[in-house]
């Protein structure tokens, strides 16, 4: 079998998930998605899906195009998900990142593997590795099947889909007739067999029945698809290997179509090593959940890690640096995913998180950072015509900026970065207040809140201007940008900014708290000056002055009773990232520890409990185009929200969405307590009621800040007591740590109360 690297967690994850496709575009080139195919296959989704956003996918000539794989050992087929359950054979992924993705298993002592990965933008490749570990002599069969069809939308030419073979090459070649792509579906070595049929049910009678027979190949009419195999058999002798190569790929014709299958084939190997060793390189420096973690939990962070990676696209079109695509189908640039995704990737990988922060900023076509598509075409107008961008209160933009710098101190990056956050600020200060120097949202879609009540609106005008509504968050997020400008300004070599910057942020403070009405923030109505008060309706993003530290003790003392309130009433409050981390931000501020650990906790249960299924789950085919024996979600990838029904997640979210997998922020920040500071961090271990059983190990590695990288292991006592320990890597630098009860001695053991703050300090 293939080395796999070790940095890399390795597991039973489900056998669902993507492989990132680079090269895919919302604008300059709709390539498609990788999508995996159940059981055991991948293929290209070239065509709507159905959830926002999903439209992205579909390419003018679209297509669903799999590559769809079957084993026989001793005549019992493994083909469809009801052979493995009917032998009970489990199939699980042990190898599930962007790059790369496995299946697993085993059945008489033959051990199967199935790699999958792109080669370039137009090969799939399927690594099949068998080993008989059994005393016996096994005969296997493998069939690699292509199905190709199913066009969503016709166009001229679409006539239907033919499946010759192509003697020279030995590939089966699909083409649709008389116009769209070709498919060279291409097996080594003993890959001998062809044949083609455009009946399913004939398909599934020769994996029933390893039939190894060939024929001349078929046609189809569209839509339905046509199914071309390629069949090798053999004797696998105990305590042998076999390896084999499976390859798909797409071209605009036959020619080229076989000469892209055979330079693919040829450099498989050397891709196949280049992945594996950039997943290696990534995992070595990722936190990781180890120990006695939920195995829910574990798993769940893995895939929303590769979804966080594959989301961050290269360079293209007006981008010059790393960007954030927000969701794989149809990427674009809004600042608030953006910066939110990338604090989460920074925790893994800092460099490129800085990158994406700096060009979200740096690359975009005006200073108040519009949602863009990579061609520069905008991607939120409201109905007056304004170009907009997310505001400034959308997952804290500012804090998380200064909180990555905190982590990393990356001087030349705030360098960088510093004149556009200043540009950001002065363009809001200039575009965004009213007469009386309120701030104000242009519209609704413009605050992240798409249709909230608070802007006074009428069903159907998210985009109609509201500048009348004075809202108090974005006042409250001013006063946190303002502050961070000052903070960063002696970083970034301007000094002379700093005080500039902090009258301006204690303005914006003290007309924050000024508010407060009643027990509570609200906005105003500029045209009577008078609060904004809905009886009928609280809303989340009210607690802003309190997750930006700015509400006096007095009003959050007051608040804290609302917490209670939110907690009653999750929906959709605590269903969605953006709200989730404004909830979580203030209720750790007003003390709130231990809520914020068990709500987050009971978030990580259900979310990842879903994304750590062993099913799919079908879409109501009246919100789908998707024909039935595709027309499903799929586990092992993050979705768009965290609903608490499941009907709404099937209906409603997205999958491989960016902000989706920003949970392991919430885990970090909320249960290990693991918050920076310009002179150090803290961590505050405050495990969830639910975690607290003694005699359990949690560990999280790799750890970073500075130069300091460590594992935290929290082993759980009685009475609510923790037992730390800190592993600290070798080359890091040393750390001071002092608790309630002053230093303790970091390089061993020492136990605190769980929720107790530990002060680490870095020490050279």
């Amino acid at each position: 079998m293939t080395e796999l690297p070790g940095a890399v967690p390795q597991s039973d994850y489900v056998p669902f998930g993507y492989l990132d496709n680079p090269w895919h575009s919302a604008v300059a080139n709709r390539s498609g998605i990788i999508r995996s195919v159940p059981p055991m296959g991948f293929g290209f989704w070239c065509r709507s899906m159905p959830w926002p956003y999903g439209m992205g996918a579909r390419r003018e000539i679209n297509y669903l195009s799999f590559l769809h794989p079957a084993v026989i050992i001793d005549g019992v087929p493994f083909h469809q998900a009801e052979d493995f359950e009917r032998e009970g054979v489990e199939l699980v992924s042990r190898y599930h990142t962007q790059n790369l993705m496995s299946y697993d298993w085993s059945f008489r002592g033959v051990s199967v593997r199935l790699l999958y990965h792109l080669n370039g933008e137009h090969t799939l490749c399927c690594h099949v590795e068998l080993k008989n570990e059994s005393g016996e002599a096994r005969q296997v069969s493998v069939h690699a099947t292509h199905i190709y069809g199913y066009p969503e939308l016709r166009w001229w030419g679409s006539d239907g889909v033919a499946s010759r073979y192509n003697v020279e090459s030995g590939a089966a070649v699909a083409k649709i007739w008389a116009s769209g792509d070709v498919f060279a579906l291409s097996g080594g070595p003993e890959f001998t067999a062809y044949k083609a049929t455009a009946s399913a049910g004939e398909w599934r009678a020769w994996m029933a029945g390893n039939d190894l027979s060939s024929n001349e190949g078929a046609s189809s009419t569209s839509p339905e698809p046509v199914y071309s195999v390629l069949s090798a058999s053999l004797k696998l002798e105990p305590g042998s290997d076999w390896f084999g190569l499976v390859t798909l790929t797409r071209s605009t014709n036959e020619v080229w179509a076989v000469k892209g299958s055979e330079e693919a084939r040829s450099a498989a190997e050397e891709t196949l090593k280049r992945l594996l060793a950039e997943d290696g390189a990534f995992y070595a420096s990722a936190p990781v959940l180890a120990g006695d973690w939920p195995a829910d939990w574990k798993h769940g962070w893995i895939y929303d890690l590769e979804t966080l990676r594959m989301n961050v696209r290269e360079p293209v079109g007006i981008f010059t640096h790393h960007w954030d695509a927000m969701q794989v189908f149809t990427p674009r640039s809004v600042l608030g995913e953006a910066v939110i995704d990338a604090t989460c990737l920074s925790y893994s990988d800092a460099a490129l998180a800085k990158d994406v922060i700096l060009g979200t900023f740096a690359d975009a076509p005006m200073p108040n950072v519009p949602c863009v598509r990579e061609d520069g075409s905008m991607n939120m107008i409201s109905m007056g015509g304004e170009e907009c961008g997310t505001a400034p209160i959308w997952v804290l933009p500012f804090r998380s900026i200064r909180a990555v710098f905190d982590r990393d101190g990356d001087a030349a990056w705030v360098t960088a970065l510093y004149p556009h956050l200043e540009a950001f600020v002065q363009w809001w200060l200039d575009n965004r207040t009213d007469a009386t120097g309120r701030f104000f949202c242009n519209n609704s879609w413009e605050s992240g809140q798409d249709g909230s009540k608070r802007f006074l609106l009428e069903e159907g005008e998210e985009g109609k201007e509201a500048e009348f509504v004075q809202t108090v968050d974005v006042e409250a997020a001013m006063a946190d940008a303002m502050a961070t400008l000052a903070y960063l300004a002696p970083v970034a070599g301007r000094p002379e900014r700093a005080a500039h910057w902090t009258t301006m942020a204690q303005q914006r403070a003290d007309a924050t708290r000024a508010m407060y009405v009643d027990g509570w923030f609200r906005d105003f109505d500029a045209r009577t000056g008078t609060p904004i008060m809905l009886p009928d309706y609280v809303d989340v993003m009210m607690l802003f002055p309190l997750a930006v530290g700015i509400a006096t003790p007095e009003q959050m003392k007051a608040i804290r009773p609302m917490f209670d309130y939110f907690l009653a009433n999750p929906k959709h409050w605590l269903e969605w990232p953006s709200f989730m981390f404004v909830f979580t931000e203030a209720g750790w501020n007003a003390g709130l520890r231990q809520m914020m650990s068990d709500v987050v906790a009971k978030t990580a249960d259900r979310v990842y409990g879903r994304t750590n299924s062993s099913k799919t789950v079908e879409i109501d085919p009246a919100r789908s185009r998707i024909p039935e024996p595709y027309n499903y979600r799929i586990p092992g990838i993050a979705n768009e929200f965290w609903p608490m029904e499941p009907a709404t997640l099937a209906q409603s979210s997205a999958e491989a969405y960016g902000w989706g997998a920003t949970l392991p922020t919430l885990v970090l920040r909320n249960i290990i307590g693991f918050r920076e500071d310009g002179s150090g961090f803290t961590l505050a271990p405050t495990l969830p009621g639910s975690l607290l059983t003694p005699g359990r190990l949690y560990t999280v590695t790799n750890l970073r800040y500075r130069e300091c990288r460590f594992d935290l292991t929290l082993e759980t006592l009685q009475e609510g007591r923790l037992k730390v320990g800190i592993r600290l890597h070798g080359a890091s630098a040393g750390l001071a740590v002092t608790g309630s009860s002053g230093p303790v001695e970091a390089a061993g053991a020492f136990e605190i109360v769980n929720g107790d703050t530990l002060s680490c300090r870095i020490i050279q």
